[in-house]
């Protein structure tokens, strides 16, 4: 299959912006890319080898670029070991990130798939570092993607691949229906972000409340549904149920974060 590129390339790393890891990473990249047009840094904030983190924030942003972008991402506690770069093409997106379940979700859940595991030899600078694969492999490998080279063409084909332990929503009960989950990300608004899909509450979401940290939430339907300082549950621009306060900060009001289970509930 051939998909024209887009010229985009976005990433998404736990590096920080402290240091220079990401500068120097969009400065192989606009050396070695000839059809580079932007480079969008999704964000560098993923907590320290955080893969699942990772994992569901690239799954919640790709989808909104042009097709032919190509996604960088590299939270890789493994650098430098024998675990393998993965180069995909998903539909019409291309995607590199270390073979440790960051790219999981994305895969298991695509018919039209194309999966290589990166020749770093081949594909990498000629000094290759054994701890700074962002600079010496990920970003010569996105460089030519950009300019058009096919998946196949940087590597081994793979049919399997790591998976992280992603957490997954389960029903509990019928009567009254309800579903447990658990809070996989904060926000920097304090918005405590679950696993449930926004579309278990049908059409009607003042049917539902949220049990979080001992505390039940109405589902509304916008912050602005309930006064200043109130908690409540809404689904938020991800399509899934989070936990918040009007005007203020859930996690910290809540006493919650990331692993926090949760109990969406229809009232009876």
């Amino acid at each position: 299959m051939t998909t024209a590129r887009s010229g985009i390339v976005t990433m998404l790393t736990d590096f920080g912006q402290v240091d220079t890891y990401v500068g120097v990473m969009h400065g192989v990249l606009w050396t070695y890319a000839k059809r580079l047009r932007a480079v969008v840094d999704l964000t560098h904030e993923v907590p320290a080898q955080e893969v699942t983190i990772a994992s569901f924030h690239l799954d919640a942003a790709f989808r909104w670029f042009p097709p032919g972008t190509v996604h960088v991402a590299v939270v890789d506690p493994g650098v430098g070991s024998g675990r393998a770069i993965l180069a995909a093409r998903i539909g019409e997106h291309f995607f590199l990130a270390p073979d440790n379940g960051l790219l999981a979700r994305l895969l298991d859940g695509a018919a039209d798939r194309e999966v290589v595991a990166v020749d770093v030899e081949r594909v990498g600078l000629a000094t290759c570092s054994a701890t700074f694969h962002g600079r010496d492999v990920f970003s010569p490998a996105a460089a030519l993607l950009v300019d058009g080279q096919a998946v196949s063409d940087l590597g081994r084909p793979v049919l399997d691949w790591s998976r992280a332990a992603a957490p997954s929503p389960e029903r509990v009960s019928d009567k009254p229906e309800s579903y447990r989950g658990e809070v996989v990300s904060v926000d920097r608004f304090g918005n405590l972000i679950t696993n449930l899909p926004g579309s278990l509450l049908g059409d009607e979401h003042r049917e539902w409340e949220l049990e979080i940290a001992g505390q039940c939430l109405p589902v509304a339907g916008t912050y602005a549904d309930v006064a200043r300082g109130q908690a409540l549950a809404l689904v938020d621009s991800y399509g899934l149920l989070e936990a918040a306060v009007r005007n203020g900060d859930a996690a910290r009001a809540l006493g919650a974060g990331r692993g926090v289970p949760a109990l969406l509930r229809r009232r009876t």
